[in-house]
């Protein structure tokens, strides 16, 4: 009968949409477990080598930073070895986390009269396999304290208006945002790519003028790349 039918059918979806909310369940219940898993894990930094550095930059690097944000392997291996650059691998046991490409440090200089210490952050990337449980963010809350005595992290997001990749570049502000940074409303055009200017202050650290900001970012190319 028509009735009889219809409860056949109700029970059916109705059945459906029960397996459907458990699947969705246990779905979010196993991504709360990973997400405790990965918020729970031990990290450990350390300063790469010049062949670990090379490994990192040929098969991390290059896969998610577009040609045109790269520097090339050589000008970064030679700030290395000049002593004005440094990169940070951090690792779960042996395992590749996270490359902190980081920060040249600026020599002290006088911005309206204060004397500030800064950090470049020139690359910062999670391997595919730590990405989307939180550990970027956990991480670069770490890295002012790698970081010693510096005042504040310098920061270049590219800019999605002029980004290649627009949507790519608007989640990477919108990460640098999420963690405190805050933009200066300075742009910069380098190697064929415009960035716009953060800054993530160090706890304890008052503010940086803008000015000073830029001024800084300045000498730490000056020392870099500069002949």
């Amino acid at each position: 009968p028509p009735e009889r039918a219809h409860r056949l059918t109700f029970g059916k979806t109705s059945g459906m949409l029960y397996r459907t909310g458990k699947n969705m369940m246990l779905r979010k219940a196993a991504s709360e477990r990973d997400l405790y898993r990965m918020c729970t894990k031990t990290f450990t930094w350390r300063l790469l080598t010049g062949p670990e550095l090379t490994e990192v930059y040929l098969n991390e690097m290059r896969r998610d930073f577009p040609a045109g944000e790269l520097k090339p392997l050589s000008m970064i291996l030679n700030s290395e070895a000049a002593g004005t650059a440094h990169t940070w691998g951090v690792y779960e046991d042996d395992a590749l986390v996270l490359c902190a490409r980081a920060a040249r440090r600026a020599r002290q200089l006088e911005a309206d009269g204060v004397c500030c210490r800064v950090s470049q952050l020139d690359y910062f990337a999670v391997v595919p396999a730590y990405r989307a449980h939180g550990i970027g963010a956990q991480l670069l809350a770490q890295l002012p304290a790698q970081e010693g005595d510096a005042e504040a992290i310098l920061i270049e997001a590219e800019m999605p208006e002029k980004a290649e990749d627009a949507a790519m570049a608007v989640r990477r502000l919108g990460f640098y945002a999420r963690c405190g940074a805050w933009d200066t409303h300075y742009t910069e055009h380098l190697f064929d790519a415009w960035f716009r200017i953060l800054v993530l202050d160090c706890p304890g650290c008052a503010s940086l003028a803008p000015e000073a900001v830029v001024e800084a970012l300045a000498d730490c190319y000056r020392r870099t790349i500069s002949p």
